[in-house]
């Protein structure tokens, strides 16, 4: 698929919400929060790219572009070196006290 297509199209994930109370992007834009909330302890962060896409920031400023949760959690591992163990309890003890 082109570049463009990819924009224009929109690919529904399985993780994106199908109804809700909350309009498609202000849910977007809070999932986004939570996965940089996730990914903060590695140094890396998450923002939006044209409603369709996610784009992860490395600290080296390395980018990649994601369509998906799981795509982006691939990334994220590649883009460190190293798999990241979502039950690590140094994650779940960041996540517990919000630092």
């Amino acid at each position: 698929m082109c570049g463009l297509c990819g924009l224009l199209g929109e690919d529904v994930h399985w993780s994106d919400p199908l109804g809700g109370e909350l309009p498609r992007r202000r849910e977007r834009l809070r999932r986004i929060a939570a996965i940089n909330r996730v990914l903060a302890p590695w140094r890396l962060k998450v923002e939006d790219f044209q409603g369709s896409a996610y784009l992860l920031l490395g600290a080296t400023g390395r980018q990649e572009l994601a369509s998906g949760l799981e795509q982006l959690w691939g990334q994220a591992e590649a883009m460190l070196g190293r798999p990241l163990d979502p039950l690590d309890p140094g994650l779940l003890q960041h996540l517990e006290h919000g630092r």
